[in-house]
């Protein structure tokens, strides 16, 4: 994955002498409605007898469907999607050997446990599991999406250092690490599907997930599939509503066409709007790139100032509206291998003195004009990359901050034409830094002699700890980490269960879920 992101992405009657009629009419209705065959359950709210006044609010029911939306331009088969509208969708239908939870940690779906020695990953699965048609998941099916998963754009990304799968009994995968690197179990969140089901773009997989597909003509609805050992859930239906891949879709919501989507706010704006959201971590890096060929910036003393003379505090509430986490190393902090280090984020706090002291031992003590490039359509990096000249101006540094068309962003990147950038990087769920440290680094702007890349090659053949790793980025600084993005589900207040959300799980306890709908006069009257 490149470096940086695409462009983006009440009315009361006073009480009457009829009231009581009224109310023992209301009753009779209600009670009738028990017994009429209605779908759908009422909701009474107040005492038909109560001395408080009549209000007039719409009847309420509790909906056994929801609408999400589907891109009519991409394919529903996970392993040939590339729009995040579908990609949202995966978990509602498919099942992997690992969940990962808010804190990367990897949590057994259709695993049962996992073992790792020496480059080998033995995952025993859960064969009482069943496919929505009833078959039973077996290893080749698992060994069957593991090697769609290696080839997908999607996924491939994450399964980088797991290199083959084979099965050694009816229960058991194995899985070969290309390096012999922690946790590679983080990285197993890729959906299972069943043999023979996922080989082409039309293909719509049989999964395990609690909903299953169901085709009319080119309409696709997801069914509950009671297979599935995840709890019944109240909506049994969700309608997918096809979606042209430019809808704005908080506008889409509003207009009640569909009740929830996930944003990753890859756009770089949000809108809050009539609705409600739960937020979650993303493995999204947002970094300030450094072209370490540049005279001023050569020094690594200079690259730790300008880490030390950045408020990632301000840049996460001012900047992002809070859909961030600051970042101090190129790992997540809520990484649960990284939260237990013996790094004290306090320790890189702001502090100008220090950064100031930095800029002198490396003999600058005049002021140094030097350019910032970001692409001009992030409302969000834009604003990062202005807070940046403002808090550099303090060590004596003064940025002109260029805003380029994405085609001009990417060519100034390319020809070296910056001193800085502001530059993203999608990391995977195991934080396997090798899209940056690795021999097909996608990072701008380090030197061939920075010795970064050695430590981390020491690192995932487990000659060095992850802290002794750590301690020779923060040395070397090839790139100042600024703050890991955050996504948000974002849904229908007729959705009254809060939704729980994970990155990979958008819809993480749907089954939860009560969704509540105003029933017109007719239809409370035939109900």
């Amino acid at each position: 994955m490149k470096s940086t992101t695409a462009p983006e992405k009440q009315f009361q009657r006073k009480t009457s002498p009829l009231f009581k009629l009224s109310a023992a009419i209301l009753s009779l209705i209600i009670i009738a409605s028990c017994f009429s065959g209605c779908e759908k359950t009422v909701i009474a709210t107040e005492s038909p007898t109560s001395d408080r006044q009549f209000n007039n609010s719409p009847v309420l029911s509790v909906s056994e469907s929801i609408k999400l939306g589907v891109s009519e331009e991409d394919s529903f088969n996970p392993y040939f999607m590339t729009s995040d509208l579908n990609t949202g969708l995966i978990s509602l239908v498919y099942e992997p050997l690992f969940t990962v939870d808010d804190a990367f940690s990897p949590q057994p779906d259709l695993a049962l446990s996992y073992t790792y020695e020496n480059g080998s990953l033995t995952v025993k699965t859960d064969t009482s599991r069943l496919f929505s048609d009833g078959t039973a998941v077996s290893p080749q099916d698992v060994i069957y999406s593991f090697n769609l998963a290696k080839n997908s754009e999607y996924y491939k990304n994450e399964l980088l250092n797991i290199s083959s799968a084979s099965a050694v009994s009816s229960d058991t995968v194995v899985f070969t690490t290309a390096n012999n690197y922690a946790n590679p179990a983080d990285a197993l969140h890729f959906p299972i599907v069943k043999s023979s089901t996922a080989s082409t773009a039309d293909a719509v997989p049989t999964g395990t997930g609690l909903y299953s597909v169901s085709a009319s003509g080119e309409n696709m609805t997801l069914v509950y599939n009671p297979l599935c050992k995840k709890p019944e859930p109240t909506v049994k239906t969700i309608s997918l509503v096809k979606l042209p891949s430019s809808s704005t879709l908080f506008h889409v919501l509003e207009l009640g066409e569909i009740d929830a989507f996930f944003d990753d706010m890859s756009s770089g704006s949000y809108s809050q709007g009539n609705a409600s959201q739960s937020k979650t971590n993303l493995p999204n890096l947002v970094f300030l790139g450094i072209n370490s060929e540049s005279y001023s910036l050569s020094s690594a003393a200079v690259r730790q100032a300008v880490f030390y003379s950045i408020n990632r505090q301000s840049i996460v509430k001012n900047s992002f509206k809070n859909y961030a986490s600051e970042a101090y190393t190129p790992y997540h902090p809520q990484w649960h291998v990284f939260t237990g280090s013996k790094y004290d984020t306090d320790s890189f706090a702001l502090d100008y003195t220090k950064a100031k002291s930095l800029m002198t031992n490396a003999g600058f003590t005049d002021q140094i004009n030097l350019r910032l490039i970001v692409y001009s359509g992030n409302n969000f990096k834009v604003a990062a990359a202005k807070e940046i000249k403002e808090r550099l101006l303090n060590i004596g540094i003064n940025i002109t901050v260029t805003e380029l068309t994405w085609d001009k962003y990417t060519q100034a990147l390319a020809n070296g034409d910056y001193d800085f950038y502001l530059g993203e990087v999608k990391l995977p769920s195991d934080m396997n830094l090798s899209s940056l440290f690795g021999d097909s680094s996608v990072l701008y702007g380090v030197s061939a002699s920075d010795t970064t890349k050695t430590a981390y090659k020491e690192y995932l053949g487990g000659n060095i700890s992850i802290n002794a790793f750590t301690d020779s980025f923060l040395q070397n600084m090839p790139l100042v980490p600024l703050c890991f993005r955050s996504g948000a589900l974002v849904y229908s207040r007729s959705i009254k269960t809060a939704p729980d959300c994970d990155y990979l799980n958008p819809y993480k306890n749907i089954y939860e879920w009560t969704v509540e709908e105003a029933l017109t006069e007719a239809a409370s009257a035939k109900g």
